[in-house]
């Protein structure tokens, strides 16, 4: 099944759903192997892991590159709030 539906059966199943947030790949993968159903990425949290305050200082192609490296190696869904990007 892919992600996405995954995602919304997820939703749809009516329980609370526990979604830890994540700022990487590796973070994604740990969380995924630790049996949660989903990883949440944010903007900010991604600005603040690489140094920045989340004041729109990293640009949407380094967001991007940041969420694929997510979705590769989290086995999860991952959703992503790419904020202003």
């Amino acid at each position: 099944m892919r992600p996405s539906s995954r995602l919304r059966a997820l939703l749809r199943g009516g329980d609370v759903i526990v979604v830890p947030g994540v700022r990487d790949g590796l973070s994604a993968r740990l969380v995924a192997r630790a049996h949660f159903p989903a990883v949440s990425a944010t903007g900010g949290g991604i600005a603040r892991s690489m140094g920045y305050p989340d004041l729109g200082l990293v640009s949407l192609s380094e967001i991007a590159a940041r969420l694929a490296n997510m979705v590769e190696h989290a086995e999860v869904p991952v959703i992503a709030d790419a904020d202003t990007g």
